[in-house]
């Protein structure tokens, strides 16, 4: 039996508003030391297994044999579990764009005011490392999606000069045109930009992407890496990455915080919206539907670790779950209480999830998929909330 728990129990109960201050607030106290992290990234280490078993993962599921099968799969889906849960956590995961923020529009700022937006391609979200000589994307869930030479410093022989030199990028990859779109830069020849503002970065990588071969495909780099287009975030921007033709299929709009540093993990300093115009994929089921992770033994929780199911031992069993597994439920209507407390009613168990899915879906995500059925948040409002410069928001306020 599952039952549903109410959100308006949990501590996640800030707008998004204070969530960004408070994620700001929390980066100019504290600068992360992610020299090691990046460097054991770089080396491609995976997590160890907890029994010493090797988690070397090349062979499909399907191939278990049929002898101790049940035993088997299950152990390399924990394998598999344990990639995803350490890769799935590398890349920044935005939150969905629920309401519009008011200093969007940074424009004629010297002090790093503002957003930027940018078209965001349709594709697989994926981690680029290139070091000693190769180079190697990975899905969010660990799998292995490409490994060849690329142009990146170090990541051919060619271009494998330093030993202390690495790359680390977030990239789309779009297999029609075989080409990496760069998102972010995380590490460069081997210097961090994890504590680096946005506006840095996106500098940073559109002039070290422009110096090198990267964009032009040759044996010793078979695959492009493109910077993706960047806009201000005033009408005039975001009208042109709404409404310009690019080479790749769009899949909304990526908004990024100027100020805002890189965050391993969900970040309310990335904003992602989409519409009917702009993705194929604005409503992507017919029922409202979620996809919650199994926290400890029986409650079942959002990205942001909001539980909104608790389930009793037989239906976990029934369901063949274990702690850390994805499960997909489809819900009836998202409702709002006297106190502005957002409920779902009808949960119902639909799937276990393959362990290749890297993540639950947050909350906000839940709402922008079951707004999406009655429009969303149209880009008249987004245009509209953009009109007056970050700077005169603060001034009226």
């Amino acid at each position: 039996m599952m039952q549903r728990t109410a959100i308006k129990r949990q501590p996640w109960t800030k707008d998004a508003a204070a969530r960004r201050q408070a994620t700001l607030a929390q980066q100019r106290q504290a600068r992360r030391d992610l020299t090691a992290h990046a460097r054991q990234l770089a080396q491609q280490q995976e997590p160890p297994s907890p029994h010493g078993a090797s988690d070397v993962d090349s062979q499909p599921m399907d191939d278990v044999t049929s002898s101790t099968s049940a035993s088997k799969r299950r152990t390399r889906e924990e394998r598999v579990k344990r990639r995803r849960e350490h890769f799935s956590k590398q890349l920044m995961t935005p939150e969905w764009l629920i309401d519009v923020p008011k200093d969007l529009n940074g424009s004629g700022s010297a002090l790093g005011e503002g957003w930027y937006v940018l078209p965001r391609p349709e594709g697989k979200r994926c981690l680029v490392v290139a070091n000693g000589g190769n180079t190697i994307a990975r899905i969010p869930s660990g799998g292995i999606l490409r490994k060849f030479p690329s142009a990146l410093p170090c990541g051919s022989h060619k271009t494998n000069k330093s030993n202390d030199g690495y790359c680390i990028l977030d990239c789309i990859f779009q297999e029609q045109d075989e080409t990496f779109y760069v998102l972010d830069v995380m590490c460069w020849k081997g210097y961090l930009l994890y504590n680096c503002t946005t506006e840095f970065r996106l500098y940073w990588m559109r002039d070290k992407l422009s110096e090198g071969a990267t964009a032009t495909v040759t044996p010793a780099n078979p695959l492009r890496f493109v910077p993706i287009p960047c806009y201000e975030s005033d009408p005039a921007g975001i009208l042109a990455a709404y409404s310009t033709t690019y080479p790749f299929l769009k899949d909304g709009l990526l908004f990024y915080m100027k100020a805002g540093h890189y965050e391993m993990g969900l970040s309310p300093l990335a904003l992602v919206w989409k519409d009917a115009n702009t993705s194929r994929f604005f409503v992507y089921s017919a029922k409202p539907s979620i996809v919650l992770r199994l926290e400890g033994s029986s409650e079942f929780a959002t990205l942001e670790g909001i539980v909104l199911l608790t389930a009793d031992q037989d239906c976990i069993q029934q369901y063949e779950l274990s702690e850390g597994d994805l499960a997909s439920f489809s819900f009836e209507q998202h409702e709002v209480d006297e106190n502005q407390t957002p409920h779902l009613t009808g949960l119902e168990f639909v799937k276990r999830c393959s362990p290749q899915r890297a993540l639950p879906d947050s909350w906000t995500k839940i709402l922008f998929q079951y707004n999406a059925r009655s429009g969303g948040v149209p880009i008249e409002k987004i245009l509209e909330d953009a009109q007056a410069p970050a700077t005169e928001v603060e001034m009226e306020e």
